[in-house]
């Protein structure tokens, strides 16, 4: 497979390939994908939601560099109002103290700020309010003090961006954490712990030259 990934189309159908499976598995709504088989300690729909929203790390970048797939353009706009949507069967429920929806969070708003052509202009009004105040929630409650931090910067940046309430004391406290967590030589510890491993590359790397990219206009 290594030897034959030689150019751009080359990853655009590789990942194309990976996801495709999942388009039978989307709700009837698109606010969630139901796989079965391992378990995780969260409720179910943070389980389905996290399953709909892992996919636009890679699908983000795809429509970024100008691949395009209707299927996928036409389920996720769709999908993100059912789930945001309070009086929709496909809700995704309210959010609380340390919720994994915080995490699924972070590709939505990437998605949000990086592609809004296709994530954001396609839907009307209300479901645009929805999205927005239920992204907002991520700023009423406490996180873990590590990369999660950087969920509630996406967020905050993509809301900023389109023009919806967003917490500025939140955004620059954030920013500041991240800032603290820095040692040297381009290493991070990931919140309170001085541990340095491979997460770290996972998470604070990558999310901190999204970051980067997002505030470029406004920090060099």
């Amino acid at each position: 497979m290594a030897s034959a990934l030689r150019t751009k189309k080359d990853y655009q159908q590789l990942l194309l390939s990976l996801l495709g499976p999942l388009k039978s598995r989307f709700s009837d709504g698109c606010a969630r994908i139901r796989l079965y088989g391992g378990g995780v300690t969260y409720d179910r729909d943070a389980i389905e939601m996290e399953a709909f929203a892992r996919p636009l790390w890679g699908l983000v970048p795809y429509w970024m560099g100008g691949g395009r797939d209707s299927g996928f353009e036409d389920i996720y706009p769709r999908g993100l109002a059912a789930g945001t949507d309070p009086d929709n069967p496909e809700y995704w429920g309210n959010t609380s103290d340390f919720d994994q929806r915080f995490v699924e969070m972070a590709p939505i708003a990437f998605g949000l700020f990086a592609v809004p052509g296709i994530l954001w202009e396609p839907l009307g009004s209300s479901a645009k309010d929805n999205l927005a105040s239920w992204l907002y929630t991520i700023n009423n409650h406490e996180m873990s003090r590590c990369n999660w931090y950087y969920f509630r910067i996406l967020v905050n940046l993509s809301l900023r961006k389109l023009g919806k309430p967003y917490s500025e004391e939140r955004l620059s406290s954030d920013l500041a954490f991240i800032e603290s967590c820095y040692l040297d030589d381009g290493w991070y510890k990931d919140g309170q712990s001085e541990r340095t491993d491979y997460y770290s590359a996972f998470a604070m790397q990558f999310y901190g030259l999204i970051c980067a990219w997002m505030l470029e206009d406004e920090d060099e």
